[in-house]
Order: C-alpha cells, then structure tokens, then sequence
C-alpha cells in the first residue's frame, strides 16, 4: 500500500518556517535523521520541499518516513553550508547524497622525519609530511609505495630503529638501511627529492643532480651503487616520455565529470593523468545539487585538495564550497566548469557510460518488475575437484564495477560436486544481503539445477525480497525463480546484458582457478628442493610466481632474495633436470 503524504500537517508546520538562512532536519521514529539539507530562505525552500511529493517518489519517502521537522537559523548562508556538512558527517542521514568509500581514497606521504620514508595515509594531515595522490583503484597505493622502497631506497622500517645489523629488505634491495649507517644524510636526502619529484611529476629538477652522483659513484668504481641511481634516472625518465605523449595543459587538479547519476573523477598530477575511478554512491540522495553534494561529499571524507578542480556540471553552491575547500587547504583553490579538450578525448576513449533507458523498459516489459541498479553474477570454477572456486561480479548503473568483485576458494566441499560448492559461495555471499538497504538481482550461469540452489539458500536465510535467475549457456535462456523461461535472442537488449555478466562471472572464476593451480605447482616443484622451507617458497612464489621464472633466474639473484649459495644451487640443478 502507497504511503501518503499529510499535506496539509506538513503545510502547517512549514508555515511556522522562518524566512532566514540555515538548516533544516527531517526525523524519523527515535529521532533518526531522515534528510539534512540547507537554504538561503528556510521557509521557500521546504514549500519546494513539499510541492515536489506531488511527483518526486524520494521526496514522497522524505515526508512519510519523517515524524517531525526542525530548523537552525544561520546567520549568512556560508554558515548554513558548513553546518550542513557538519551535520551530514555526524548523523549520516539515510536520503542524502554519501558515496561508498566511508573514508579517503589512499595518498601517499613522504614524512617529516629526520630519515623521511613513505607512508600510506586515507585521510589529508593526519600524518605529518609531504601528500602525494589519491591514487585510484585504491591498489595502486600499496604498489606505488613499494615502487618507491625498489627504486628510491627510502627505508621501510616506521620508525627506524637502532640496528647493529641489516635486516632483510636491505638484502632485497628495499631499503639503503640508514638505520647502520649504510648511507650517509646528503645521498639519502637526494634519494627523498628524487621520490617527491617522481611522485609529483616534476622529475626533470633533479635529474641533473643524479647524473651528477651516477658520474662521481662511477669515478670511485662504485657499480652498484651507480647502478641503483641508474634505475631511478630510467624510472624518471620513463615518466618524462609519458608527460610529453600525454601534454596536459593543467599541472594539478581533480576532474569531476558526471554522466546521469556516474561521477567519474579524473586525477591529474604533473600534467598526467595519475588516476581515473568511478566514484561508488552508497545512496544518491534526493536531485536538489547532486552536483556538489558529491563533491562535497568526496572532500569532507578526507582526500587531498589540489589547487584547482574541474567540473562539467554547474555548481549551486560554487562559491561556499571554494570558500571552504580554500580554508581546509589553506591556501586558494579555484573551481572551474571548462574541461580542456585532451580531457575530454581521453573520457571518450577510455570510457563509455551505457543509457540504461532502453534497457529498464525491455526489462520491465519481460520481467514484469524495475531493473534493479545492481546485479551480481556467480559461477564455479574447478579441475576435477581440485582449486574449486566462486566468483562474484557485479554489474551497476550500466557498467561492470570491478571494485566490487568478489572471489571465493570452496572450503567444505571434497571432489567434484558443483552444486554443493556454489551453494557454500552463495551462502557466504548471500549473508552480506542482510546487511544491505536495497537487495541486487542474481544471475547464476547455469540452468534449473543451479536456480535451485539459489533458492534453497534464499530460504534458509530468509531473504523473501531477493530476485534469482539462472542463465543457460548456448540455449542463451534465463530461468526465473517465478516460472518464466525467457529465450534472450529474442530479446537483444536483455541477451547483451546477462551475457555480459555471465561471461564475465565465468572470466573472473576461471582466473582464480588458474592463479591457485599455479601457485599449487610452483609449491608442488620446491616442496622436491633441498633447503627450500615455507619461507624461501613464499618468497620464491611472491616473486616469480613460475616455475619458468624462478628457472630463468641466476644464482646471484636468488642469492638476493636472502637464499643461500647451497639453496641457490639446489634450485638451479633441480630446476635444470
């Protein structure tokens, strides 16, 4: 039964609103906030409030799901914005704007130390030093920083310790292992300018500097040292060639770019473009200035500010969110509505945003109810019941979300039993679903009998609002957990879509399979070798993931990784058998 909206209470009660700048609350049972949002003219703003449940569905829920209505007057309108925020940071109300990442996306900070190494940081100042980022997908944090400890040396230990002796990473090859005195002050403070600039872009300031030590370390017949100053010359370099192809007009922002309700953020650092993500929405909110809510949103979570951002939709709110930003920054940030050209070639290259329009009436007219904004795809993958895993993508908004992919090793299920284990990999994903505000679609790959298993696992756990399809390979038909059997080459629209999903369930699944069977093979061969325990296969697997590569490798170089001569030469003459 439709809830309906009390006009005339509501009427009532927002009549008593004053004409004023501030904000304004809705709560629901307990005092749980519904809605937080701010005006210029508290009292005109509500009235738009209330004259959109005549259309707006959300609007609707606003006011049947709220018991009372309250407003702090403000005295200027910027005071209204930053209580507001404040407000939406502390109750999280459940219909505003709020975007996925609870917190920042990672930078990296190169610290204020003596000895400065690099740290990972989710959240802008809490760590005393030198910010580089957000660095989007969030994995590429991990692996930039560990880029940083192979190529510029900056120690690895937080905080340095007082050593007698090196320790392991120095043997790697990670650390210059300042803590004994491995290297003197002036080369190490070298070494941290040379991993700012690279991490800024701005390499081309110090490369002089290090021709200059590769030239003295060479003079005094210092090879190796030469050599690592050698790799770090290459890395900029490399990185040089990669400004110039790409030849940004702009040498720092961030670059909103929205398509619907798709935030695409593009980061650019030294004239490059460093990182480029869909921004997740945990819950879109209402319409009213999506646009800066999102970016507002993005900001208070902690990530760096840049001296400019660009966005390709009009701001309300421009001039209090550039007062703000400036003020958290300290120092002034400008906001601007043109993208340049380079950008915006490279958002048609890389990325096409699907219209779903056409596709929700297909849905709907076949199905009989709205698509739902998330579908999540499962498969199996196995070799004869050995390596079983599941896998889960997910398909939102029009686009595959790899973020949100998750994959699954079979733990209680012993030879080939495929209905078993996709049981356990829906039961342990399907648990997640009582958490969750709004319940996806599913899509298994399979026929009748993997619906079936669908559906038991549904009803154990008592999800009675979860939708489940399967989907048959070559017939190309969908089984409904209502009875329907739709051929989909009927239906092109719907065959692109859960084809999609499917294929790339059983991509993902397969992938993992793959992965697991290799490292099995790899411990399988060391497990024969003399000398060679959990650790020095771990390490060995960790670094040459092949059988192939640790063979390729000389007995120098696996004498690096911390192995000993004797272990080297075992690997070496098994390996060669």
């Amino acid at each position: 039964m439709k809830a309906v909206v009390h006009y005339e209470r509501w009427k009532e009660t927002i009549d008593k609103a004053p004409e004023e700048s501030g904000v304004y609350l809705f709560k629901g049972e307990k005092g749980k906030y519904i809605y937080i949002g701010k005006a210029k003219n508290l009292k005109n703003r509500l009235k738009g409030h209330l004259q959109a449940t005549k259309t707006d569905p959300k609007e609707q829920r606003i006011f049947t799901e709220s018991q009372t209505l309250e407003w702090i007057t403000t005295a200027t309108d910027y005071e209204a914005f930053l209580l507001e925020n404040e407000l939406i940071k502390q109750y999280k109300p459940k219909y505003n704007v709020r975007l996925k990442s609870g917190s920042g996306y990672p930078m990296l900070v190169i610290t204020d130390d003596e000895y400065p190494t690099v740290l990972i940081s989710r959240k802008y100042g809490e760590i005393k030093g030198e910010y580089f980022g957000p660095f989007l997908p969030s994995r590429t944090a991990r692996a930039m920083k560990d880029l940083i400890h192979k190529v510029f040396k900056l120690r690895t230990c937080e905080p340095m310790p007082k050593r007698s002796m090196v320790c392991f990473d120095y043997h790697l090859g990670l650390c210059s292992a300042p803590c004994v005195g491995k290297i003197n002050k002036k080369e190490y403070k070298l070494d941290v300018k040379s991993a700012k600039a690279f991490l800024s872009g701005n390499v081309k300031t110090v490369l002089s500097q290090l021709y200059d030590r590769i030239g003295e370390y060479t003079q005094k017949m210092l090879f190796e040292k030469a050599a690592v100053v050698r790799d770090q010359i290459t890395a900029m370099e490399n990185l040089v060639k990669k400004q110039d192809t790409v030849g940004l007009p702009i040498e720092e922002a961030d670059i909103f770019y929205f398509s619907g309700k798709q935030v695409l953020l593009i980061v650019v650092r030294g004239r490059t473009v460093v990182g480029k993500q869909f921004l997740q929405l945990k819950q879109q909110g209402i319409d009213e200035n999506f646009t800066d809510k999102v970016i507002v949103e993005y900001y208070s979570s902690g990530n760096y500010i840049p001296p400019l951002i660009l966005v390709n939709s009009p701001l309300s709110e421009k001039e209090n969110i550039k007062k703000w930003l400036s003020n958290k920054k300290s120092q002034p940030v400008s906001i601007d509505n043109s993208i340049p050209p380079q950008i915006q070639n490279f958002i048609q290259r890389n990325f096409t945003y699907t219209d779903t329009t056409a596709l929700k009436e297909k849905f709907k007219e076949v199905f009989g109810f709205e698509l739902p904004n998330r579908i999540e795809g499962f498969d199996i993958s196995t070799l004869q019941g050995e390596y079983t895993v599941g896998s889960c993508v997910v398909w939102e908004d029009g686009s595959m979300n790899k973020r949100e992919y998750r994959r699954f090793k079979v733990k209680t299920v012993v030879g080939v039993d495929d209905y078993a284990s996709l049981r356990e990999v829906l039961y342990r994903r399907f648990k997640k679903y009582r958490e969750m505000e709004d319940l996806p679609l599913v899509l298994i790959d399979g026929g009748k009998g993997q619906l079936s298993q669908g559906l038991a696992v549904k009803e154990v756990l008592g999800l009675k609002g979860l939708r489940i399809f399967s989907i048959a390979k070559k017939e190309e038909v969908i089984y409904t957990d209502d009875g329907k059997e739709v051929h989909l080459f009927d239906q092109q629209p719907l065959l692109k879509l859960f084809t999609q999903i499917r294929d790339e369930a059983h991509r993902f699944a397969l992938f993992y399979n793959r992965k697991l069977r290799e490292k099995g093979a790899l411990k399988e061969v060391l497990d024969q070798i003399e000398g060679v325990g959990k650790k020095r296969k771990e390490i060995l697997y960790r670094t040459y993931k092949t059988v192939d590569n640790i063979a390729k490798a000389s007995v120098e170089e696996l004498e690096k990784l911390g192995i000993p001569q004797r272990v080297a030469q075992n690997i070496k003459e098994y390996l060669s058998k």
